[in-house]
């Protein structure tokens, strides 16, 4: 009887081992992973104001291409061929 009851608290002690290791494991995992999202969550807010900044710049780009094209087609307006522009050269006030 001394001996079965041994035995049972020896695989007691083995089994709450494991599982306190299985919890510190399962921890490691929980943190490593939060770290990853966190790490994450910041690139995506760095994409967004990317995102945001791309944006701006389209609509910069569009506002600059509408006035182009109205002035070809509502006006007739054209580039200056190279040999038309002359670049006059003076000093600044």
């Amino acid at each position: 009887m001394i001996r079965f009851d041994a035995l049972l608290m020896t695989l007691l002690i083995v089994l709450a081992t494991a599982s306190g290791l299985g919890v510190i494991a399962a921890q490691h995992e929980v943190r490593k992973l939060h770290s990853a999202l966190e790490r994450e969550q910041v690139r995506e807010q760095n994409l967004d104001v990317e995102w945001g900044r791309l944006q701006i710049e389209q609509s910069t780009l569009a506002a600059h291409r509408q006035v182009e094209d109205i002035a070809r087609e509502r006006l007739g307006m054209v580039s200056p061929d190279a040999r038309q522009i002359i670049v006059l050269e003076g000093e600044r006030p």
